[in-house]
């Protein structure tokens, strides 16, 4: 039979699985922006490479004229910046793209563990409180059902008389 502790070990392991799981569904909504941002960046160096110009938003409504035959500055890791062509950026961002579809499908693959995880205690936990509502239950029904003792009407108390004497009575 489960007790009451063991039953709040158990819902304080559903929440816990619970708050992990909203951990992880935000973790892949940050990866999904990043995932956009990097198809974004994709598309605009595809453009570069194939010599087509543009413009590069500076922010408040002011652009940047790109002169075709550019090359780009990318982060290659730990803060560190090199100069590559646009074609060879491109596949750095694809690169990265596809680590962050992988990374993306880890953190689903986890959150499918962490949901099945967190329906089999929720449904060990209503079983155990079913079990334990019902024992509760059959200890109160044979109080109810039981016939009624037939207890004498207790005695009225004697009181003393006046002034605190004993009497015959007492």
């Amino acid at each position: 039979m489960v007790d009451s502790s063991e039953l709040q070990r158990m819902a304080r392991l559903v929440d816990m699985n619970r708050q992990r799981l909203e951990e992880i569904q935000v973790q892949i909504e940050r990866i999904e922006a990043v995932q956009l941002e990097h198809n974004d960046t994709k598309l605009a160096l595809n453009a570069l490479s194939k010599g087509k110009g543009g413009h590069i938003p500076l922010g408040a409504g002011v652009m940047v004229p790109i002169p075709s035959n550019t090359t780009t500055i990318v982060d290659l890791g730990s803060g560190v910046f090199g100069e590559r062509t646009p074609e060879s950026a491109e596949e750095l961002v694809s690169k990265r793209f596809e680590d962050l579809v992988e990374l993306k499908s880890q953190f689903e693959a986890d959150a499918a563990t962490l949901t099945q995880r967190i329906e089999e205690l929720a449904s060990n936990f209503e079983r155990a409180a079913n079990k334990i509502s019902s024992t509760q239950k059959e200890i109160e029904e044979p109080e109810i059902n039981s016939e009624p003792e037939t207890n004498p009407a207790p005695s009225k108390r004697r009181r003393r008389g006046m002034g605190g004497k004993l009497t015959l009575d007492d």
